[in-house]
């Protein structure tokens, strides 16, 4: 790097920060379709599964309801002008859907209380299972409800416990695959579901992944997305940059020189 260039933004003006609580992730993850349709982009849009709400709540105290089955942490910011009405907005939207209970943050404590239930999340997955995987694949808005639905039967299919926390708003999943390494089919299967997320990722027209990189687990995935030429194209582009390959070597594209099969469980620490 040669130079950098750093735009400063003031802070917006104003907040408001709202939980829906949703009895359904079908109606959580409709609200969300229905905002994005409505013209209304949210500078943060979040979802939590129950398994997430138990973990995070039996770890913090937060004040979630435990028999929810998602939650929805919606944040606008800007102006003052014009805020309230787009804040009242989705939280009719997110009543139209069912909701069980939608509330706004009368206070920055409060608001910022509801931020750390989910810069928490993370960490509280200990107390759920000894070892997760963390997936990062990111799909069309429209297609996250049958997404949700696809997962739950991956569940079920491989017997393997899979939470769901995410940056709902712009399609980036992070589903969370508990799993205990001593039981080595357990780590099998657990395997087997996590791929096979991210080739329903792909199939719907997403990607592998949506901010944390290809890096060496997922190299095997990258012709299921690129054509060969497109491969090509990029390698080329990056040994412009890099021609000793010294920066990540063997990291993104296809090399004869690692193992192909994604077989390392990834324990990210989230964004």
């Amino acid at each position: 790097c040669t130079k950098a260039t750093i735009q400063i933004i003031r802070q917006p003006q104003t907040y408001r920060t709202m939980l829906g609580v949703f009895e359904s992730i079908d109606d959580a993850t409709q609200t969300v379709s229905d905002i994005i349709a409505s013209g209304i982009l949210p500078a943060a849009l979040e979802m939590m599964d129950q398994l997430i709400i138990k973990a995070v709540e039996e770890a913090f105290q937060f004040g979630f309801p435990l028999d929810a089955k998602a939650v929805l942490i919606i944040e606008l910011d800007g102006l003052e002008a014009g805020i309230d009405e787009q804040a009242g907005r989705i939280m009719d939207i997110c009543h139209q859907n069912n909701a069980r209970e939608v509330s706004q943050a009368a206070t920055d404590e409060e608001r910022m209380a509801l931020w750390a239930s989910r810069k928490k999340a993370f960490g509280a997955m200990g107390r759920l299972a000894p070892n997760y995987c963390t997936q990062d694949g990111v799909i069309p808005r429209t297609k996250l409800p049958g997404m949700l639905r696809f997962i739950s039967k991956l569940s079920e299919k491989y017997d393997v416990r899979i939470a769901n926390v995410f940056h709902v708003g712009d399609g980036n999943l992070h589903p969370i695959l508990l799993y205990d390494e001593r039981d080595a089919d357990l780590v099998r299967r657990t395997l087997k579901a996590s791929g096979e997320i991210l080739e329903e990722c792909i199939r719907l027209g997403g990607s592998v992944t949506g901010e944390h990189g290809i890096g060496i687990e997922k190299v095997s995935y990258m012709p299921k997305m690129f054509s060969p030429e497109d491969l090509s194209v990029m390698a080329a582009l990056k040994k412009i940059f890099n021609p000793e390959d010294l920066l990540n070597p063997h990291k993104i594209f296809p090399d004869s020189r690692i193992c192909m099969e994604p077989r390392m469980l990834n324990k990210q620490v989230p964004a």
